[in-house]
């Protein structure tokens, strides 16, 4: 992949994540005429801009995207390295890009070409449709039997805790994470925070695996997931602005 494909990637990723937002924000009152401006700049098909652009959709669910399909390692770098910077500090990335700066463009250019050997290959699936779908299961299906604990859920998805549901039983709090696959064989991605809970918790700590979410889903369930499972650490470059002022400007 060339360096303005690399590049083209971030900007795909502004686009799937805050949507009209990120259109609006660049100053384009289309979609079309959005891909066709930034393809001519980068000297990238508009077709590849949007086609990059539908790759992150699953994670940001405004569009179907191709959920059916592992995120390659060059996209999963770039979902790592930005997740933490809100709207304002990627359009700033962005426009950097497009207007040709090239403050950064090198540790830009690397993040994508970082050589992951191990998700090279991988099955893993990021959370998108297939992910919602396993939750709005999971609650249908402890709805009518309770497990893993017999309680009242609690929906925490959005509060970013490192699970996705809370379970009050007799005074005390059991945590669910819900993971989906959307064939019958796969492996999973947890967030450092959520792995870090499964260590916190241990037996209050449930992962509900649903399977085959898109035919005839299967439900497996693992308490304590630190205890049964064994995972591998993976590091990740990220990005975090800082504003540096030199000490001759404090003379």
């Amino acid at each position: 992949m060339d360096n303005n494909h690399k590049l083209a990637l971030y900007v795909g990723y502004y686009l799937s994540r805050f949507n009209k937002e990120a259109y609006y924000n660049l100053g384009f009152k289309t979609q079309k005429k959005a891909h066709q401006k930034i393809g001519a700049i980068l000297k990238v098909n508009p077709n590849t801009i949007k086609n990059m652009r539908d790759e992150f959709d699953p994670i940001h669910g405004f569009r179907v995207g191709w959920h059916q399909r592992p995120m390659s390692p060059s996209r999963l770098h770039i979902v790592n390295a930005l997740e933490k910077l809100n709207e304002f500090d990627i359009r700033g990335i962005i426009n950097d890009i497009l207007t040709g700066s090239r403050n950064n463009l090198e540790k830009l250019l690397k993040i994508v070409s970082i050589d992951d050997k191990s998700l090279k290959n991988s099955k893993f699936i990021l959370r998108g449709s297939t992910g919602k779908k396993a939750e709005e299961y999971f609650i249908n299906y402890h709805s009518e039997t309770s497990l893993p604990i017999n309680g009242q859920l609690k929906d925490t998805r959005d509060l970013g805790c490192g699970y996705d549901f809370e379970v009050h039983s007799n005074n005390d709090i059991y945590y669910v994470e819900v993971k989906g696959l959307a064939k019958e064989k796969g492996g999973l991605l947890f967030t450092n925070k959520e792995w870090s809970k499964a260590k916190k918790y241990k037996e209050k700590y449930f992962v509900v695996l649903v399977k085959n979410i898109d035919k005839l889903p299967q439900i497996e369930i693992f308490r304590n997931p630190v205890n049964r499972l064994s995972a591998k650490k993976n590091l990740y470059t990220s990005i975090n602005i800082q504003w540096i002022v030199s000490e001759k400007e404090l003379r």
